[in-house]
């Protein structure tokens, strides 16, 4: 009896020794079988739309507030229409009312001061010649402007573009690298895609400063959208032959 335990121990013992010598072994054999490389590519493109983030506001009693934001909702609307922004374009992202408290330094407690009626709007401009006119008959309406991103109507077409050229370059750096081991590329075994194109921003202090030296100027805003850069970089692990 004591035999066979001595003897399962022993075998025991040398599966453990052989996978830990193996397992190394075989790690190194994938490796060699196998080239990761990286791939990018990126594109500088003019932004072909804009969306206005901004704010309407009413500060009375409740039902005051409510009353009068309702009728800065209709006069933005109907401002909107007139410049032909399609109602799908033009989105309610929050509505709130709310009261308001002021600190009294005698009592040294909250007092209730009026409500507050918010609603956020998110407008989008898709002929950019239009935001101008856009702009200046939504702050006539009474909406305060947040701020403004630019960006592409269509990003999917130059993201997917971007990514055809970053896999090319990609398999590119690693078919020298294979014939230079005397090798030849084998098939994909994974990879890993990203892309990137941030919106344009323009913050509430550049959009006042606009506004007011076009006021001066008695012209409408007009705002410079810049580039906008697109790009794309892939993880690529290919066999080897």
């Amino acid at each position: 009896m004591r035999l066979k335990r001595k003897l399962l121990a022993f075998i025991l013992t040398c599966m453990a020794l052989f996978t830990l010598t193996a397992a190394p072994a075989f790690a190194a054999e994938a490796s060699r079988d196998s080239i990761s490389v990286t791939g990018s590519a990126e594109e500088e493109v003019a932004p072909d739309m804009a969306v206005i983030y901004g704010t309407l506001e009413q500060n009375p009693t409740a039902a005051e507030a409510r009353e009068g934001l309702a009728r800065q909702i209709q006069a933005l609307t109907r401002e909107l229409r007139l410049q032909l922004v399609p109602d799908e374009d033009v989105q309610n992202i929050q509505y709130s009312l709310e009261p308001q408290y002021v600190y009294e330094r005698n009592s040294n407690k909250q007092k209730a001061d009026g409500y507050l009626a918010r609603t956020e709007y998110k407008i989008r401009v898709t002929n950019l010649k239009k935001l101008g006119p856009v702009l200046d008959k939504a702050i006539g309406s009474g909406l305060t402007v947040n701020h403004v991103d630019f960006d592409l109507k269509d990003r999917n077409l130059y993201e997917n573009k971007l990514l055809d050229q970053a896999v090319s370059n990609a398999r590119a750096r690693a078919a020298v690298v294979a014939r230079a081991g005397g090798r030849q590329l084998g098939t994909l075994l994974n990879a890993s895609l990203n892309t990137t194109a941030s919106p344009l921003r323009l913050g509430r202090a550049y959009l006042m400063e606009a506004k007011a030296q076009n006021d001066a100027a008695s012209t409408g805003t007009e705002l410079s959208a810049g580039v906008l850069t697109v790009s794309a970089r892939v993880s690529l692990v290919f066999g080897l032959q």
